[in-house]
């Protein structure tokens, strides 16, 4: 695609994102550039605001010097009331200017609850604002073949079965090595946050390519968080030569790649041809009632007691351990303190062992299960 074309597309995409950015806004700010004049873009975009009906606060930036001062008066011909000259670089003029902003936010904010938060996550150009645009039936997030297109997060309610979702699609994380812009960097970090924020992430694998290490780097993110998570294998349609085990095959690579993550369900779909993509709101809704899971201490106690007795620690560290008690502690997610004699005497593997029976016996799918240990 010739460059001209490519720039042409994502400004129409651009376009119908502010659009709805507008219908939804209280307040709209609108940023000019004091050192060209009005332009035929400045004029058009006013236009649109003006029939909007949303109130405007003009800014005019760039204007740093005084003889500049006068070319602000220009965009009175805007027709969207006092223009403010601001110097972003500089940080002049930027209190005032909020000062109005805010003025016209509404008196009394309305709550809007949910019963879950949901992040989309993965790598660049991925499906994952595909996927959102298609669980909500709006285009919300702006989807384009053209890397990097979702700088930002963005937030949409989804009603699925009686239930309010709020979805998160982020912008792709690049690897640091690649991330030569400062707007790329802050992608990255509204990425980090909106991860801070779910209390699921949906982590979006390119099925056609298959996982690579920069997947294994977000699921260790997801993992470390503690946040539950379900993998996504997209564009299942573009895999070629799929045979009966493919999807077997699609998740042992995952698996080999991502070993630590074995407990997330997963789903092959296409956001494209809407293959299976209703299961991942099922899948979702399953695992955020999962971390909500709470294992009540007696029959807790007598499980482990029954399994520790099959199959007793060994000889670590300088002496082997002895379990007296143990208690779920906290959930979403799962956190299980187990009493013992010398926390240094319990192997690693033995603690995954003890995880891998409790997930057995009681789920906790698509969540990971921190096991602590204390001194009794």
């Amino acid at each position: 695609m010739p460059f001209g074309e490519e720039v042409t597309k994502f400004d129409k995409l651009v376009t119908d994102v502010a659009r709805t950015a507008i219908d939804e806004a209280d307040v709209v700010l609108f940023l000019v550039d004091g050192t060209g004049g009005l332009s035929e873009w400045d004029d058009a975009i006013a236009k649109l605001l003006r029939r909007s009906g949303k109130p405007v606060v003009l800014a005019v930036n760039k204007v740093e010097k005084q003889e500049q001062q006068l070319a602000v008066h220009d965009f009175h011909a805007l027709g969207l009331g006092e223009p403010h000259p601001i110097s972003a670089m500089h940080g002049h003029g930027i209190g005032d200017l909020l000062d109005e902003v805010v003025a016209g936010f509404p008196q009394h904010e309305v709550e809007t609850p949910c019963d879950g938060r949901v992040a989309i996550l993965g790598r660049p150009n991925v499906g994952k604002s595909s996927l959102l645009n298609l669980l909500t039936g709006k285009s919300d997030a702006l989807v384009s073949d053209i890397a990097g297109t979702t700088r930002d997060a963005v937030h949409t309610d989804l009603k699925w079965q009686g239930k309010v979702l709020r979805l998160i699609d982020t912008a792709g994380l690049r690897r640091k090595a690649r991330v030569k812009e400062a707007v790329e960097a802050f992608s990255n970090m509204r990425t980090f946050r909106a991860l801070e924020q779910c209390d699921c992430a949906v982590l979006m694998i390119d099925a056609e390519r298959g996982t690579v290490s920069q997947d294994a780097k977000i699921a260790g993110l997801i993992h470390d968080s503690g946040k539950s998570v379900i993998v996504a294998f997209n564009k299942w349609d573009l895999v070629a030569n799929k045979t009966k085990d493919s999807h077997l095959e699609t998740w042992q690579q995952f698996v080999d790649t991502v070993p630590f993550m074995t407990y997330a369900p997963r789903v092959t779909l296409s956001a494209i041809t809407r293959q299976r993509s209703g299961k991942v709101m099922e899948l979702v809704w399953k695992v955020l009632e999962q971390r909500q899971k709470r294992i009540e201490t007696r029959e807790l106690n007598l499980f482990l007691e029954g399994v520790i007795h099959r199959q007793p620690p060994r000889f670590h560290g300088g002496g082997t351990a002895k379990f007296y008690y143990a208690s779920q502690i906290g959930t979403a997610p799962p956190v299980i303190m187990m009493s013992v004699n010398n926390p240094r005497w319990i192997a690693r593997d033995y603690l995954r062992f003890l995880n891998n029976r409790i997930r057995e016996a009681y789920g906790f799918e698509g969540s990971r299960i921190f096991l602590k240990t204390k001194a009794h």
